[in-house]
């Protein structure tokens, strides 16, 4: 053996949640699991032993729905989050501040601002931004990365003026006079999302491999060793190729493919000219993100009158025809589809597609996915259970706006749920759990926290206690069903003999802690295929 771990508290996360003390590792693979007199017994010359000393080895978190290339760039944006910054005027001078060392026309990206926990409580403006950098674009991601913020030379270059109409599925904001102020919801972003991007890869070049890289250990200090990127745009699939040619992917990554855009309809990854499967044993593709709905104005809803009446109402990105034809087409070319679903209205549509692409077309595991899934209702839940659909949700949505949530889902009735994740345990859904970084906390420990406790950064809570899961449950949500969402099960997801040693070594067992505590727990060590890649 290469490497054995000895004197643990080993959770397997295989299918009877099976425990030992010690593990064996050869070749990145996984060879013994038992007691320590038994793994002892294989140790060689050559072997490397790790004393655990009662520490606990879980397999490898894995998050399936999160926006890494998105975030690729922040070491070298401006971090406009709230807090630390409280408000407009402080990121303004931020923006200022990173103008001053920008040469004239290259792009500043700055990212995480919420307009609603500033203490203005606005939005920044367009005219905020001219000052702050009169002679450079700027475009500002919202912590949501369902709007942005831009300034004159930004909607410049876009082609974005008091005469550019919304465009489908999206809202360019504007002053009492009829001037674009600066704003961009959905679909309005796609040109500014595209342009920065583009720049970015440009300027760095095979440099932005680097930033992958130094990205990746981030997620790893989480004890993160699988990622599902949720929208990997053509730009940013550049980037990954750039990144796994120079061996510079520490970690699985499994790409979802959308449009040429951030919100674009993925039309030519479902025609099959961007439908990459295996491109190396670190980087792979096979997966169709759709999005249903949108964050502003208002995801897709059914609201049930105390009279009986059903309203439908929000934005719809497609049609339920238009949506049909979408996931018919990838259906056929073998992709697995993934539907962004906030509302309760976008989740009946995207049900209705997946049964119509198999009816139309019958493949024995399509493994169709819903994300997010916030607002079902009974009936669909049990519906997604016999269908056999993977809801891929985020407990950091607890953590960070529960309260709001379950106003929303009181106010729709008709038995909408809120992050109703026990009861989908209970119909037989397989859940995944993922953060959707950057609109969510990144650490799967809060995201643990948050499905045990149901209780929000705040202190509020709990929120809707009766859906509150065991510490064994969300774990099995971030490993095994977080796999099976991306189709790796068979590799990842629980340690077992043959399966790729990605391990995580933790001060304390989440099973065993007052819940409170998860939070607090410790990433001790991170291993990817037997090989320590991080160390507190």
């Amino acid at each position: 053996m290469d490497l054995a771990l000895l004197g643990g508290n080993i959770l397997t996360m295989d299918k009877r949640d099976s425990r030992t003390e010690a593990i064996g590792i050869e070749r990145g693979k996984i060879v013994a699991l038992g007691p320590n007199e038994v793994v002892s017994k294989m140790i060689g010359g050559d072997t490397k032993t790790v004393q655990l000393a009662g520490r606990t080895v879980i397999p490898g978190l894995i998050d399936p729905h999160n926006h890494f290339s998105l975030t690729t760039f922040q070491p070298v944006s401006v971090d406009c989050s709230v807090p630390p910054f409280n408000g407009i005027q402080e990121i303004v001078d931020a923006i200022a501040a990173a103008a001053k060392g920008t040469p004239k026309g290259r792009w500043i990206w700055g990212w995480g601002l919420r307009s609603a926990q500033v203490r203005e409580g606005r939005r920044i403006t367009r005219d905020e931004l001219d000052e702050a950098a009169p002679d450079n674009p700027v475009c500002i991601e919202d912590g949501s990365v369902h709007a942005c913020y831009v300034n004159s030379a930004a909607m410049e270059l876009a082609g974005v003026d008091r005469n550019t109409p919304d465009p489908a599925h999206g809202v360019i904001l504007r002053d009492r006079a009829g001037e674009p102020d600066g704003g961009m919801w959905e679909e309005a972003m796609n040109p500014f999302y595209n342009l920065s991007m583009r720049a970015h890869l440009d300027l760095y070049g095979d440099g932005s491999a680097d930033l992958v890289r130094q990205n990746a250990e981030r997620y790893l200090a989480c004890g993160i060793t699988g990622v599902g990127d949720a929208l990997v745009t053509p730009d940013a699939a550049e980037i990954y190729r750039t990144a796994n040619d120079q061996g510079k992917i520490p970690i699985l990554m499994h790409q979802m493919l959308g449009g040429n855009g951030f919100f674009a309809a993925p039309k030519e990854t479902s025609r099959g000219e961007r439908g990459d499967g295996q491109i190396s044993d670190r980087l792979r593709g096979g997966t169709m993100k759709i999005f249903m709905d949108p964050v502003f104005p208002s995801p897709a809803l059914i609201r049930t009158h105390p009279h009986g009446d059903v309203e439908h109402f929000g934005e719809r990105y497609y049609t339920q025809d238009e949506v049909n034809s979408l996931v018919l087409d990838a259906h056929k070319r073998d992709l697995q589809v993934a539907i962004h679903c906030l509302g309760t209205w976008s989740i009946e549509q995207a049900l209705n597609a997946f049964e119509a692409a198999q009816k139309a077309h019958h493949r024995p595991e399509p493994r169709f996915r819903i994300e997010h899934y916030s607002l079902p209702t009974l009936d669909q839940i049990r519906r997604t259970a016999s269908m056999g659909v993977v809801a891929t949700v985020q407990p950091p949505f607890i953590f960070s706006g529960a309260v709001a949530a379950k106003t929303r889902a009181d106010d729709l009735g008709g038995g909408t749920m809120v992050f109703p994740f026990k009861t989908m345990i209970d119909e037989g859904v397989t859940v995944a759990a993922s953060s959707d970084f950057p609109c969510a906390p990144l650490e799967p420990l809060t995201g643990i926290y948050a499905a045990v406790t149901r209780t929000t950064r705040q202190g509020e809570g709990p929120i809707v206690p009766e859906e509150a899961l065991t510490p064994s449950e969300v774990l099995r949500m971030y490993t095994a069903n977080a796999a099976y969402a991306m189709s790796r099960e068979h590799e990842v997801g629980s340690l077992e003999s043959g399966k790729r040693a990605d391990m995580v070594v933790l001060s304390h067992d989440p099973t065993a802690v007052d819940p409170t505590y998860i939070r607090d727990i410790l990433i001790e060590q991170t291993y990817v295929d037997g090989v320590l890649a991080h160390e507190r």
